[in-house]
């Protein structure tokens, strides 16, 4: 078995435990404008910080490395602004923007911070797990994509940040898969990249549970006034 093809396993069964969660299940039974709408804010408080960890994991790279830096230089040029696809998608449904100023929940400073490190501590291989499942996550989405679209009567201008950045991130897929082929080389390497890509989507399926209980608790709290 090719390393892209263990780590896409890999990646598969943590995306299994994530859709096994309570966001999922929410999302599937009975989604609703208000768990969209704080899905999608701590989506835009990590988004907007990808491209600036993907810059700095160049910096404790070997500058003969010219390819790998390469990559990630162009990489996170790419990956800028994309946040503001979910400003755009949001604005769209009439959603006050100054949602997007409340701070982001644990869960998703975790992740945050957790890039930062692995940026600075380990430089642009051991990220590479990250950008592997990141990019190419629209499978697992689909399900998400069906309810905004048959439930909440979205459309697919109105998802731009899954159904438009699909798009970018065939190409970006790809250039991660070419990455990890050329680069990830010894054990030490493979075992890094499996470690982010798994402490990443486990991250990730925190933030999601974290939406999760915080509108339960809101919809708890409305019950209880009402």
């Amino acid at each position: 078995m090719s390393f892209i093809n263990e780590l896409a396993e890999i990646c598969d069964k943590e995306w299994g435990k994530i859709k096994a969660g309570t966001f999922f299940r929410l999302a599937n039974e009975a989604i609703t404008t208000e768990l969209y709408i704080d899905a999608m804010v701590q989506v835009f408080h990590y988004t907007k910080n990808n491209a600036i960890n993907q810059a700095a994991a160049t910096f404790p790279e070997d500058h003969k490395k010219v390819g790998l830096l390469r990559f990630a230089m162009r990489h996170a040029l790419e990956e800028l602004g994309h946040e503001n696809m979910v400003v755009r998608d949001l604005g769209s449904m009439g959603v006050d923007l100054s949602v997007f100023d409340t701070p982001p929940l644990p869960a998703t400073e975790a992740l945050n911070g957790y890039l930062h490190s692995v940026a600075i501590r380990g430089g642009v291989i051991p990220r590479l797990g990250y950008s592997f499942w990141a990019e190419d996550s629209y499978e697992h989405l689909g399900g998400l994509l069906d309810a905004c679209r048959n439930v909440l009567k979205l459309t697919d201008k109105q998802l731009s940040f899954f159904v438009a950045h699909a798009v970018i991130d065939i190409k970006h897929a790809q250039d991660v898969n070419d990455a990890i082929e050329e680069w990830v080389v010894t054990d030490k390497e493979k075992r890094d990249v499996i470690q982010v890509a798994k402490t990443t989507l486990f991250l990730t399926g925190q933030i999601l549970e974290s939406v999760a209980q915080t509108y339960l608790e809101k919809q708890e709290n409305l019950a209880l006034t009402a």
